[in-house]
């Protein structure tokens, strides 16, 4: 159970990132996460009802919050001189946007919601000996999502 102490403690710790405007341009000299970027665009284009079962538009001020997220987590991984893994970008349920990262002995999945003000959900397995799931602030970084991305 979170004790006084553990909250502010998280408070003070907590990095909280404003979502940006462009955020494309902002992503680290790192070819192949532009590349995947540059591909997720066409998420955008698949407009409504793209599925034929009433799904719902992929936003471009969703997916600029996903980039966001991968830009903070990449930032905090090139501190330690690591590279960010770079993920598969995809359309998410309800017009969310996913981030799947699946390495040799581990995946991780991070869905940015549509809406500017939920909470990102998570579910990482690496294959046996742990798994993890929960939400979190896609604004926030998260060192337990930037741990399994260290790996």
């Amino acid at each position: 159970m979170p004790t006084a102490e553990t909250i502010a403690w998280e408070r003070e710790t907590a990095t909280t990132q404003q979502w940006p405007q462009c955020a494309v341009q902002q992503l680290p000299e790192n070819t192949d996460l532009k590349a995947e970027v540059e591909r997720a665009k066409q998420i955008i284009d698949l407009g409504e009802n793209w599925d034929g079962e009433g799904a719902e538009p992929y936003l471009k001020a969703t997916l600029d919050r996903a980039i966001a997220f991968l830009k903070m987590h990449s930032d905090y991984l090139k501190s330690y001189n690591l590279p960010l893994p770079v993920p598969r970008i995809g359309a998410g349920p309800g017009g969310s946007i996913d981030l799947y990262w699946k390495g040799a002995g581990w995946e991780l999945l991070v869905n940015i919601p549509a809406s500017p003000d939920e909470m990102a959900s998570f579910y990482g397995d690496n294959y046996g000996a742990q798994k993890i799931r929960g939400s979190v602030d896609p604004r926030t970084l998260n060192f337990g999502i930037a741990t399994w991305l260290m790996t």
